[in-house]
């Protein structure tokens, strides 16, 4: 139910229990493909692939993200920002 321009991503975990496998690395390969979306088998115990798989999907989001205009909405923090009872404790 997500919008069609949703990224997405097939991850293939526990790539370090290869004895227990399941689904061979050509087999995800090729659904990935099919999909047009990308692949990566992970390991969270053996930490392979897992902040890549983060920080590829992060910056495909980033570049599909309209970059917003600054507007005379945005708060002024350098004066406390109009926030009642706070104090700056700097310079």
């Amino acid at each position: 139910h997500a919008n069609e321009d949703v990224e997405r991503m097939l991850l293939g975990n526990k790539c370090d229990m290869e004895d227990k496998r399941v689904v061979p690395k050509a087999k995800g390969e090729q659904i990935a493909r099919e999909h047009g979306i990308r692949f990566f088998e992970t390991s969270a115990k053996a930490n392979i692939n897992i902040e890549k798989a983060f920080l590829t999907l992060a910056e495909d989001i980033l570049r599909k993200t309209p970059v917003k205009e600054p507007n005379s909405e945005n708060v002024d923090i350098s004066s406390g920002g109009g926030v009642t009872g706070w104090k700056s404790k700097c310079c």
